[in-house]
């Protein structure tokens, strides 16, 4: 084998795992987002995802702020006739955030992602709970054999749990793209369902959010 035929294979190889496990990492997202979602920003243009949530004759936009030099970008809103859930919330609200976190690199690096949550809000009272959780665990079980792995955590003490938490990863990104939660909202104590789906926007595109390691 000479020296071009070498290098040009040391090159091809990491390209070739790269879109194989891009291709893989794709599935479980197409799943998760056809079940759960009417439109979603993975299948088109970030701005194209934005109009046409705010056109969404089943979707009223509350709060729409763009961003600005000093604010993120920030919009919410509730839906109406469309229902992805088991059991009927009485709101099901949609917020899109942008958000600053800070990777845990050695540099502390500083990065700008996308949180797209959408909540199943239920009423308070054990009757609720029991339904945001049997959702929680439907997720799961339908769900999670499609990511690479997943943690757990639960919230409460020992006598009462109050809430749980899965986020799920897909290979090779040290980040979830995806967590699911229940547990009931301060304040009003009203159970919900959460899915957060986290992502970047690159060139007006939605791609998955890699740690400084992973670019």
């Amino acid at each position: 084998m000479g020296k071009s035929d070498f290098l040009m294979k040391r090159i091809l190889l990491p390209l070739f795992i790269f879109i194989a496990e891009t291709g893989y990492s794709q599935f479980p997202m197409k799943s998760l987002q056809k079940t759960y979602f009417r439109i979603h920003p993975f299948d088109m243009k970030f701005s194209s995802f934005v109009l046409t949530l705010q056109n969404d004759p089943w979707f009223t936009v509350d709060t729409y702020k763009r961003r600005t030099d000093s604010t993120f970008f920030y919009l919410s809103g509730v839906y109406k006739n469309f229902n992805p859930f088991r059991y009927m919330p009485k709101e099901l609200k949609l917020v899109l955030v942008e958000e600053e976190i800070i990777h845990s690199d050695s540099l502390q690096t500083r990065d700008t992602i996308i949180n797209l949550q959408l909540m199943g809000i239920a009423d308070t009272g054990i009757a609720s709970k029991k339904m945001v959780e049997k959702e929680f665990k439907r997720f799961h079980s339908n769900q999670s054999d499609k990511f690479s792995n997943n943690t757990y955590k639960s919230l409460g003490g020992k006598n009462e749990i109050t809430g749980e938490i899965y986020n799920y990863f897909i290979s090779p990104f040290s980040i979830p793209p995806v967590t699911v939660a229940w547990g009931f909202l301060p304040g009003s104590y009203q159970y919900t369902f959460v899915i957060k789906i986290r992502f970047k926007v690159v060139q007006n595109v939605a791609v998955y959010v890699a740690g400084p390691d992973e670019l």
